[in-house]
């Protein structure tokens, strides 16, 4: 019974460093759509726009920064996964120990 829980708790720590890339790569992918916005309002100053609303709208119709606001768009998508993965373990052990209380109640009933 040991080596099951132990089973059990290796397979729920393995999700770990899933959970840790994936957390990681939401972070620098958000920090990086702050970059790129931050860069193309810079040029869009340089441009002549000098409107808070203005730069925002020069920055938002660039293409690199539509691709990096995918990007956290697919890392939320990653870290979703993770936790889904994450949560069906905790599940399926949850399972298992009710399995296991139930037939230990049953061998104390029954004698067996």
């Amino acid at each position: 019974m040991d080596e099951q829980i132990e089973n059990w708790q290796v397979q729920i720590r393995n999700v770990a460093p899933m959970m840790q890339k994936a957390e990681y790569e939401l972070l620098k992918s958000e920090a990086d759509v702050k970059r790129v916005i931050a860069l193309w309002k810079a040029v869009a100053l340089s441009e002549g726009i000098k409107t808070a609303s203005g730069q925002d709208n020069f920055a938002e119709n660039k293409e690199e920064v539509y691709q990096s606001r995918l990007a956290v768009a697919v890392a939320k998508g990653q870290l979703s996964a993770v936790k889904v993965e994450l949560r069906a373990l905790e599940v399926g052990f949850e399972e298992w120990r009710t399995k296991m209380v139930n037939a230990r109640e049953e061998r104390k009933r029954y004698g067996a």
